[in-house]
């Protein structure tokens, strides 16, 4: 992962839950309800950010969260001290190298990441190793609002939203394919539906 977008993440922190809290909040809720989580099930939540998404978890359940930016995961460490939440364990980690063995996590979920981290291939390769066969990945990212001219304008600015560390434009549904992941089911979520959850099954190898 780049420096430029550890330091861009590093000023979000500051401000992220004001900004992004309640405007993502709906699809943080709707992907925990799409998971469906077992009382055995073990989840991974890549770039977990400040921690938004800690208190939706069922109680008890283990949860691990990982994030590149330290000072995000300083507010998600505060949020797991106020919730009492010992059955989280955060850790600072690069996405697109994850220091998980294979086969390790029922559910993976990946929050507004695939889009923003330089490689995202290898990341989703990484995700697919670490998550048990026949198990669980969820794609919770930005998917642009429905509108032609939105559309168009959205392309001309990915340079400069890359460049905020918003993220890319680029055809999601091709990259899924690609890294061989069946899709499951999608939801669009958010203000304007602009962002999708999309379930797939970790039915195939991971692929270099």
């Amino acid at each position: 992962m780049s420096d430029h977008i550890k330091k861009i993440y590093s000023l979000y922190a500051y401000v992220y839950d004001t900004l992004f809290g309640k405007i993502f909040e709906h699809g943080r809720c709707t992907a925990l309800k799409m998971m469906d989580i077992e009382p055995h099930d073990t989840i991974l939540e890549v770039g977990i950010g400040t921690g938004l998404s800690l208190p939706l978890y069922p109680k008890g359940i283990s949860i691990t969260g990982i994030d590149l930016s330290e000072e995000m995961l300083l507010r998600a460490k505060a949020k797991k001290m106020k919730y009492t939440l010992d059955n989280v364990h955060l850790a600072t980690m690069d996405a697109s190298l994850l220091a998980f063995r294979d086969n390790t996590f029922d559910k993976v979920i990946a929050s507004h990441v695939i889009t923003v981290v330089p490689e995202p291939m290898r990341t989703l390769n990484e995700i697919k190793r670490v998550c048990k066969k026949k198990g669980d990945i969820f794609i919770l990212n930005y998917a642009g609002i429905d509108n032609q001219f939105i559309s168009r304008f959205e392309k001309i600015i990915s340079p400069i939203r890359d460049k905020l560390g918003l993220g890319k434009h680029f055809d999601l549904d091709l990259l899924l394919k690609e890294a061989c992941l069946p899709v499951i089911s999608k939801q669009q979520v958010n203000i304007f539906n602009a962002c999708q959850i999309i379930k797939c099954n970790n039915n195939t190898s991971s692929e270099a």
